[in-house]
């Protein structure tokens, strides 16, 4: 159960909670809730982290020398002429 404000203070120094204690337990309080936010970040931060993914085999393919063009391919054989009818005609 929750100290009331107005109720004697749990040390027993006979003031009220308010001007005695009041200030001492709700910054404890305050100091307790901030360290559990941060780890709730920290462990969501954990969470979406992305997680370490072994590395493909290589594929024995060497890919670091020069790039080397391809050959080019001659163009394909030409079909016979095409034949346009005259003009007028």
């Amino acid at each position: 159960m929750k100290i009331g404000r107005n109720d004697p203070c749990h040390c027993g120094s006979g003031k009220k909670y308010k001007k005695c204690h009041e200030a001492q337990d709700e910054a404890a309080e305050a100091e307790a809730r901030a360290k559990a936010a941060a780890a709730r970040a920290e462990e969501a931060a954990a969470a979406e982290a992305p997680k370490d993914e072994p590395e493909p085999e290589h594929d024995g393919v060497d890919r670091t020398g020069p790039v080397v063009p391809r050959p080019k391919t001659p163009p394909p054989p030409k079909g016979p002429p095409i034949r346009r009818r005259a003009p007028g005609g």
